[in-house]
């Protein structure tokens, strides 16, 4: 794994989907109180974070690509909910995943990752969020070893990708 695969994927994620940037960049995480969960702000601060901890935690590059895309669907679910009046991102993860299927081809097409990984990297976005709602149990029964793996690096990679007022 090349030392700055991680620095090359985002520059070139930046200059291929400038707009897809500027709407992580404009993505609030909370709407006037901050969210606890996220109190570095914005979704692309937040994204930039996650691609550190994979680059300092050197893990493969499927996760990697899988930590820049992993919340790209954000911006597009992004709601006010009126029960509490705080920011959630209901669906985020499959949306994400949608998002990011022509990003993965891309990245095929100019040689980042290969075909056999798109689906792999796709499903780890898809099935990010699972790792807060079922069991580590319920997740090894559910995924093979090799993607359950992948699945708690990405997590990782998520928690410590943030500033929080709850760890």
């Amino acid at each position: 794994m090349a030392n700055n695969f991680i620095a090359k994927l985002i520059a070139w994620f930046s200059n291929n989907y400038p707009n897809l940037k500027k709407s992580m960049q404009n993505c609030e995480h909370g709407e006037g109180d901050i969210n606890p969960y996220h109190i570095e702000g914005d979704c692309w601060s937040h994204t930039m974070m996650v691609c550190k901890v994979a680059e300092i935690k050197q893990y493969e590059p499927i996760v990697q690509v899988a930590a820049l895309l992993h919340d790209i669907g954000k911006p597009a679910s992004r709601k006010i909910n009126s029960k509490n009046n705080h920011v959630q991102f209901f669906g985020h993860e499959e949306l994400s995943a949608n998002i990011a299927k022509p990003i993965l081809k891309q990245l095929v097409a100019e040689g980042y990752i290969v075909q056999e990984e798109l689906s792999y990297i796709h499903d780890l976005i898809k099935y990010h969020g699972l790792v807060y709602k079922k069991s580590k149990k319920e997740l090894k029964e559910k995924f093979k070893e090799e993607f359950f793996n992948h699945l708690m690096d990405l997590n990782v990679c998520d928690n410590l990708g943030r500033f929080t007022q709850k760890y």
